[in-house]
């Protein structure tokens, strides 16, 4: 019994090890989900860069003239599973100047948030950023195709009337 819940208990955690395949697989599965409704053109790379680290950095252009910035660190064991360490999402939309729409990082601390997982938010007229940034924590931090579909609905809800 007590297995059975240290196993549970690990599945939980969405942002804990997972072997490299499954990370791989899941990463493209979501892609291709997402480009039934939002993503038109992935440009993301995807690098080994030593047998430690695995970087995925690049563009994934949206409809409405939307995009997702990323820049992801995963770490390596010696097992062949990757975790996320450092990562950057940065939602906007393309135009004459592109504008920020909102952005989850843990690149930079923040003395009063519990730890580094945190959102930036920009105001929709005058598109600077607010300040401060809003906690999210390691456990509500959103994956990648989250982050997309949290940028549709956006759209939706807000960025077509503006």
């Amino acid at each position: 019994m007590n297995c059975s819940s240290g196993q549970d208990a690990r599945r939980r955690d969405r942002h804990g090890w997972n072997d490299l395949d499954h990370y791989l697989s899941i990463h493209f599965a979501q892609l291709k989900r997402l480009g039934e409704y939002i993503v038109e053109r992935d440009e993301l790379e995807i690098d080994l860069t030593d047998a430690d680290t695995l970087r995925i950095k690049g563009r994934i252009y949206c409809v409405h003239s939307l995009f997702l910035d990323v820049a992801k660190t995963l770490e390596i064991n010696d097992r062949h599973q990757v975790r996320t360490i450092r990562y950057k999402y940065h939602a906007g939309i393309l135009g004459e100047t592109p504008r920020s729409i909102f952005r989850y990082d843990n690149a930079h601390p923040y003395t009063e948030h519990p730890d580094d997982h945190h959102k930036h938010f920009y105001d929709l007229v005058t598109w600077q950023e607010v300040d401060p940034p809003q906690w999210v924590g390691r456990n509500a931090l959103p994956t990648l195709a989250e982050v997309l579909e949290e940028l549709y609905d956006w759209w939706n809800e807000t960025g077509q009337f503006l």
